[in-house]
């Protein structure tokens, strides 16, 4: 599956979702949870997922999660030059 356009692997995905949980971001979690059941192509997750994602990696983000923080780093830093 995709997150943020990142290729994420299934047992990745799987852990990110469990992350995310334990980290109180439930709903990011649901979402990521029914996105793997589905076996979507692309999570659809809003900004506000995205940030929940960041906040629960923090800083002891596992290395197969490492591309997808940094991606959504850069989302994040392109959105805030922009003014939103």
């Amino acid at each position: 599956m995709r997150i943020a356009g990142v290729r994420v692997s299934p047992p990745y995905a799987r852990l990110l979702a469990e992350i995310v949980e334990q980290a109180g971001y439930v709903d990011t979690a649901n979402v990521l949870t029914d996105a793997i059941r589905l076996q979507a192509i692309e999570a659809p997750l809003t900004i506000e997922d995205h940030e929940a994602i960041l906040e629960a990696l923090g800083d002891n983000c596992p290395s197969g999660l490492a591309r997808l923080r940094r991606q959504l780093l850069d989302d994040q830093m392109r959105r805030r030059r922009a003014g939103f």
